[in-house]
């Protein structure tokens, strides 16, 4: 019992700070995909670029970027957590491996989001997989509100082309 709590007291001073990194191993993900995630509880993105400026009945939004200086520019001045989650990206377009897609839903304020799993649905075509947590059973959300994945996916067949996001049962794709 002694050796069982000083392993996980171990285990949880050196994940300190790692939920994401958690949340990546557990998730299904292809062996040659490199993937890394990010909640955000609310908008990072300006708001002409979120799910704010899509129509209403559409509550599942994703963007994908291939630079750091084109996913800067989607992020709002004051979105810190985001903007150095994208400084640790290294891009396709500036030299590195990998793009960033960024998942947003509106949904009840107690919902956080997290990895589900990624799957290939054909040779540069990828469906993620957004689960919601927080909340059991139906979700009923009077007033929406926005929550947000970020996603780093360095592919060693190269960047997807298409990216599908399920979150729930809505979708959004993206051409990359």
């Amino acid at each position: 019992m002694y050796r069982r709590a000083v392993v996980s007291g171990a285990l949880a001073v050196a994940t300190t700070g790692c939920v994401d990194r958690l949340h990546d191993v557990a998730a299904s993900t292809p062996r040659d995909l490199g993937v890394r995630s990010r909640y955000v509880d609310g908008n990072p993105m300006v708001d002409a670029r979120s799910v704010l400026a899509r129509p209403e009945e559409l509550p599942t939004h994703a963007a994908s970027f291939r630079s750091a200086a084109a996913a800067r520019g989607a992020l709002k001045p004051d979105a810190t957590e985001s903007r150095a989650f994208v400084e640790r990206t290294d891009f396709v377009d500036d030299g590195g491996d990998a793009i960033l897609v960024i998942a947003q839903r509106l949904t009840a304020p107690e919902v956080r989001l997290r990895l589900g799993g990624i799957s290939r649905t054909g040779d540069h075509s990828l469906r993620i997989a957004v689960d919601q947590g927080g909340v059991r059973g139906e979700i009923d959300a009077d007033e929406p509100v926005v929550k947000t994945l970020l996603l780093r996916l360095a592919d060693e067949r190269g960047p997807p082309e298409r990216v599908i996001v399920a979150i729930g049962d809505e979708r959004a794709g993206i051409t990359v």
